[in-house]
């Protein structure tokens, strides 16, 4: 029923961004292409005052930004930032560039992400699609905090930070020797258990739901005990993108261009989410899934008593995998749990 209810919203017509973002500095990975770019764009139409693109590729980073300022008319707003999320290394370069150079962080868009069936190593040493779609993001994440704490505490605003998952989260296959040892992210990172698509994509957005989630329990609040920063994890629904251009089996690459021929909305529309939710100032929403621009109920195993010992489970092990890359991710997450 969840699934057929998700193929009928694909169909729904979502509301136009209104913004207006004046003043305000905003960050998007993964929009060199696809609805990172059409996200950014919508953030420089309506008015933001800088609009960093944070990508692996620079050349194609700087034609995103060409047609930003082509459909915009607006130039000296989009800046583009080499941002790796298969290396630590580059994502804590960026976020101290972050937080030396930038006045103000309002919006941090982190939609970065791969689909593959293919077992390959990052340079960390991790399988890649749980390298970047679950730790980087999740180490990315909690570096840009001091920046976004600040902003609430300089600019009297709510920073919004946002991580793009899926509706597929609820396709994922949580078996007991995933988490038996209470360490199924490196249970993941073994060759000899994987198994292809279903492993890394999938089950990496229902980890990214379970941090989001955990997360906003971390963040710190203001004397009245509301957030200084709202998070969020957003399903944009299918579009038509290049994401799962890494799919190398014939058959899933058949099936996925003959389905998202039928049912993907255009990557503008599926942007229209990630902008949204950086425009959504109601407190009412932090730690909560949307999907179509509104609170949605995450899958039916995340609700469960199971899925959330599964989320503290593997919130535990993020915090373990993090700390060893920077011990410094501890003191940002626990100065949130303390206020």
């Amino acid at each position: 029923m969840d699934k057929l209810y998700g193929l009928y919203t694909q169909f729904l017509t979502l509301p136009e961004p209104k913004g207006p973002f004046t003043g305000q500095v905003i960050i998007v990975t993964g929009s060199n292409s696809g609805i990172g770019l059409e996200a950014a764009r919508h953030y420089v139409n309506l008015d933001a005052k800088k609009v960093i693109l944070a990508v692996r590729n620079l050349e194609s980073g700087n034609d995103a930004k060409k047609s930003i300022e082509e459909t915009t008319k607006r130039t000296g707003v989009v800046e583009v930032w080499k941002l790796d999320m298969s290396s630590s290394a580059s994502v804590l370069e960026f976020a101290d560039k972050v937080n030396k150079e930038l006045p103000r962080l309002d919006v941090a868009a982190l939609n970065a992400g791969v689909a593959t069936n293919l077992f390959k190593a990052s340079n960390d040493g991790w399988e890649e699609t749980l390298q970047v779609n679950v730790i980087s993001t999740a180490y990315l994440a909690i570096l840009l905090l001091p920046k976004l704490y600040a902003t609430d505490d300089q600019y009297g605003v709510t920073p919004r930070l946002n991580v793009t998952a899926s509706g597929v989260h609820g396709w994922a296959k949580v078996t007991k020797d995933m988490i038996s040892d209470g360490n199924m992210i490196e249970w993941l990172n073994k060759e000899e258990n994987a198994k292809g698509e279903e492993s890394y994509y999938v089950i990496s957005k229902l980890l990214e739901v379970f941090f989001v989630q955990e997360l906003a329990n971390y963040i710190k609040k203001r004397e009245n005990g509301q957030t200084k920063v709202i998070v969020n994890v957003i399903d944009p629904g299918l579009c038509h993108s290049n994401f799962t251009r890494n799919i190398t089996q014939t058959r899933q690459k058949v099936f996925m261009t003959v389905f998202k021929a039928i049912f993907a909305r255009s990557t503008e529309v599926g942007s229209r989410t990630i902008v949204n939710a950086g425009e959504n100032d109601n407190f009412h929403t932090h730690g909560k899934y949307l999907a179509n621009c509104v609170v949605f109920p995450t899958s039916e195993y995340v609700r469960s008593k199971e899925g959330y010992q599964a989320q503290i489970s593997v919130w535990n092990e993020l915090r373990d995998i993090l700390y060893k890359m920077n011990p410094d991710t501890l003191s940002i997450i626990d100065s949130g749990k303390a206020n």
